[in-house]
């Protein structure tokens, strides 16, 4: 088998395997959601572990371990607080991929005026996906704003104390 027949299976395989997340995902996407949290949890774990302990073997030199230290610190928090509460990740994620979305829009509107200078006939498709980026972005930030308006509500209407 030559290359690119190589490529073609393997790109086969790998559209089969997004498929099949992607259907997984919208059948079971709390459930899922969880499972996904707990794993970046537990990786954050391990990695944090291997920091710190890296970091307590090490001499310091340039303050470099100190550095790997307060990352170790931070991915072991991280870790732990993604184990115990997964749902308080997932309804602060649409607010960060939003942010994400939005910072890209500038990058490709920023790169779409460069391509424009330089004569690239096609600049505007890159503006056009800036664009969408940054609406979708938007979206993300104010439905997530407007769901957490409901949820705050809600809960504090159910506290007779507050």
């Amino acid at each position: 088998m030559n290359d690119s027949k190589k490529i073609a299976v393997g790109r086969a395989i790998l559209a089969a395997a997004c498929i099949t997340l992607g259907v997984i995902l919208m059948v079971h996407p709390g459930f899922t959601g969880i499972v996904i949290c707990r794993s970046a949890g537990a990786l954050a774990l391990a990695f944090g572990a291997a920091r710190v302990f890296s970091a307590l073997r090490q001499q310091d030199v340039m303050g470099w371990v100190r550095l790997d230290m307060v990352v170790g610190i931070l991915l072991l928090g991280f870790g732990m607080f993604a184990l115990v509460q997964p749902e308080a990740i997932l309804s602060i994620l649409p607010i960060v991929l939003g942010i994400y979305l939005l910072v890209e829009c500038l990058s490709k509107t920023r790169r779409a005026i460069t391509l424009k200078k330089m004569g690239y006939v096609r600049w505007w498709s890159v503006l056009v996906m800036g664009i969408l980026a940054g609406a979708l972005g938007a979206l993300l930030i104010q439905r997530r704003l407007k769901c957490s308006d409901v949820w705050l509500v809600k809960h504090i209407g159910e506290n007779p104390y507050l």
